[in-house]
């Protein structure tokens, strides 16, 4: 195997490097012209696309099994008070029971609610 050796005299001569020419930017920055597009695009408002099932907020829902007859009584409540949903109906009857307790009653409630409520988290 032939050895490498070094020669002196086949050395490269070095390129000459040309001049770098200073680039400068095609635009500067200018706070007049950038808040008066802000202000632009603050006056279109452009509509925000939706993706997916709309949120109905932060309310929880769950599923209650009632008989129909009850069903039927607490449309007809709705009805004739005139309240949108039967969430309200419910709730709204719920409220007139509560008011309607004694005071032990109450009592009961309150403890009974505080737990559940505790449970659920």
């Amino acid at each position: 195997m032939a050895k490498f050796e070094f020669q002196k005299s086949a050395k490269k001569k070095p390129r000459p490097i040309s001049e770098t020419k200073i680039s400068k930017p095609k635009e500067t920055y200018n706070p007049a012209s950038v808040t008066s597009e802000v202000e632009h695009d603050l006056k279109e408002e452009k509509p925000k696309k939706r993706r997916g099932r709309p949120k109905t907020g932060r309310k929880n829902y769950t599923t209650v099994r009632l008989m129909q007859s009850t069903v039927t009584k607490i449309n007809a409540l709705e009805n004739a008070l005139g309240i949108k949903t039967q969430d309200e109906t419910v709730d709204q009857a719920l409220d007139r029971v509560i008011n309607s307790l004694t005071s032990d009653e109450k009592r009961a409630y309150e403890l009974w609610l505080e737990m559940f409520e505790k449970k659920e988290k």
